[in-house]
C-alpha cells in the first residue's frame, strides 16, 4: 500500500487531488502451456511447445495517488517453440529449437494537463486550463514478433544421477503502436495522439538442473537459473518523429534463481512432490516503479501426480510466494508532473497448476 505527497502541483494555486492508495493492483491471470512430442527415429525426437515465458499485469484504481505514473500495465508474450532432440548414446542427449515469440503491451496513466500547459506556455496559460480538463489519461498499446533460439543437453553422469543444461537466447523487439490521450484541453488538442515505438530486448537465460535418485521411489532435485536482465536499462517510448514521449530508467540487474525439491513415489499410481526456491528480482530499490513494484521472493510449493492409466497422468500443484516488502520513493524524474509515490508494497502470490499428460 503506497503513500505519498500531493500530486502534480505546478504552483500553489494548481495542485491536483492527492488520491488514495490504489487498492490491490494484482489479480487473477491464466498462464496456458501446451507441449507435444513425437518419435521420428529410435534416436531422434521432435516437439512443439506453446508457452508464456514473460508476463506482467498491474492495475490500480484510476484516482490513486500514483495515477500520473501508472494505472494499468499489461505485458503478454506467446512463445511457439518447435524443437528436435538427438540421443547420442546411453549417457548423452542433445537438443535445440527455434522460438517464434509475440509480445503485446498496454500501458496507461493519468496526465496532468495543467503541468503540461505550464511547461509549454507558463503559469498564465496553465491558470486558464478549465477544471474539467485538468486531468486526462494516456493509453499506449503496441505489439511485435521476433525470433530466438534455445539449446540443451542431458547427461547421465552416474547410474542414479542426471545433469541437464540449457540456454535460451535473448529476443529483440521493436514494439510499435499508438499513444491515445483523453480529455485534453483545447490548448493541447491536435498534437498529442501519435504513433509510438519501443525497443526492448527480453533477456537470455541459462539453467543447470540435477536429479539424484535415492532408491527406487525417492529422487532429489535441484536447479539454478541465471537470467540476463541487465539487458534492460531503460524503457524509452518514442514518437514517430523521433522525440521521446516517455523514458523510464529501470537499471535491471542480472538475477539468480535457486531451487531444491524432492519427488516420492507412494505407489504405482501416486507420487508426492515438494520444493522450495529463492528468486531474486531484477528491480533495484532506487528505480522501482508502480508498474513493477517487484522484490525478492521465496517459493514454497507442493503437489502430487496421479497416474490414471498406463497412458494418462494428472499433475496438480500449488505454490505460495513470500515476497519481501518493497520500498518505493519514485517521482518519475519530475515531481511537478508525476507527483511522488513514497511508501512500501506488501505482496504475496499464489499459483495453482494443473497438467494432464497423455501418451499415444
Amino acid at each position: 500500500q503506497p503513500s505519498g505527497t500531493a500530486l502534480g502541483g505546478v504552483n500553489p494555486a494548481a495542485p491536483r487531488p492527492l488520491g488514495g492508495a490504489g487498492g490491490d493492483a494484482g489479480g487473477l491471470a491464466a498462464v496456458p502451456n501446451l507441449y507435444v512430442k513425437g518419435d521420428i527415429a529410435p534416436t531422434w525426437k521432435v516437439g512443439l511447445g506453446l508457452s508464456v515465458p514473460f508476463g506482467l499485469q498491474t492495475e490500480y484504481e484510476p484516482d490513486w495517488i500514483g495515477r500520473f505514473q501508472a494505472i494499468k500495465s499489461e505485458l503478454d508474450t506467446l512463445n511457439v517453440n518447435p524443437s528436435v532432440a538427438y540421443k547420442v548414446n546411453d549417457k548423452i542427449s542433445v537438443g535445440g529449437g527455434v522460438s517464434y515469440q509475440q509480445i503485446n503491451a498496454e500501458l496507461s496513466s493519468a496526465v496532468n494537463y495543467v503541468a503540461l500547459v505550464f511547461a509549454a506556455a507558463g503559469a498564465g496559460a496553465a491558470a486558464l486550463v478549465p477544471a474539467g480538463n485538468a486531468e486526462g489519461t494516456v493509453k499506449i498499446t503496441g505489439d511485435d514478433n521476433a525470433l530466438g533460439w534455445n539449446l540443451g543437453a542431458m547427461f547421465a553422469v552416474a547410474p542414479e544421477t542426471r545433469l541437464g543444461v540449457s540456454y535460451r537466447s535473448a529476443i529483440k523487439y521493436k514494439v510499435t503502436g499508438s499513444a491515445t490521450f483523453s480529455n485534453a484541453p483545447t490548448a493541447l488538442t491536435g498534437n498529442l495522439d501519435t504513433p509510438v515505438s519501443l525497443h526492448i530486448e527480453m533477456p537470455d537465460s541459462a539453467s543447470v538442473a540435477l536429479q539424484q535418485k535415492l532408491g527406487a521411489n525417492l529422487a532429489l532435485l535441484g536447479d539454478v537459473t541465471w537470467t540476463h536482465w541487465s539487458r534492460i536499462q531503460d524503457l524509452t517510448i518514442e514518437r514517430s518523429n523521433g522525440s521521446v514521449l516517455n523514458r523510464t530508467p529501470e537499471n535491471f540487474r542480472n538475477t539468480w534463481r535457486i531451487g531444491v525439491g524432492a519427488t516420492n513415489r507412494l505407489s504405482d499410481a501416486w507420487s508426492l512432490k515438494l520444493g522450495v526456491a529463492y528468486d531474486r528480482t531484477p528491480v533495484n530499490d532506487t528505480d522501482r516503479t508502480p508498474r513493477l513494484p517487484d522484490q525478492d521472493r521465496t517459493w514454497l510449493s507442493f503437489g502430487g501426480q496421479y497416474r490414471s492409466s498406463q497412458n494418462g497422468t494428472l499433475d496438480l500443484g500449488y505454490a505460495h510466494l513470500f515476497v519481501k516488502q518493497a520500498s518505493i520513493n519514485q517521482n518519475a524524474g519530475n515531481v511537478t508532473a508525476f507527483g511522488l509515490v513514497s511508501g512500501n508494497y506488501k505482496s504475496s502470490i499464489d499459483i495453482f497448476g494443473a497438467q494432464f499428460t497423455y501418451r499415444f
